[in-house]
């Protein structure tokens, strides 16, 4: 299993779009909490945690990688649990 942090500039399909993209890898989403806050510039930052089990082995780059295409990723961080 593994968690994953996505931080991002929020936007309306922000949480959806990272769920495709697990989705896709096969992964479910065991829990998840998404939670906003305002940075120093005043924008609203999404903070998306969620632990998840992957059916079949997934590589922590790849996974990565898909996730900070969607738009306004700022930074994806994995963690095996």
């Amino acid at each position: 299993m593994k968690r994953i942090e996505v931080i991002s500039l929020d936007r309306i399909g922000l949480v959806g779009e990272i769920s495709n993209v697990i989705r896709r890898l096969n992964g479910n989403i065991i829990t998840h909490t998404a939670n906003v806050v305002t940075d120093e510039k005043n924008n609203l930052v999404s903070h998306f945690t969620a632990d998840i089990h992957f059916e079949t082995a997934s590589e922590d780059e790849a996974v990565s990688r898909r996730l900070r295409r969607i738009k306004n990723v700022r930074q994806v961080i994995i963690t095996d649990l």
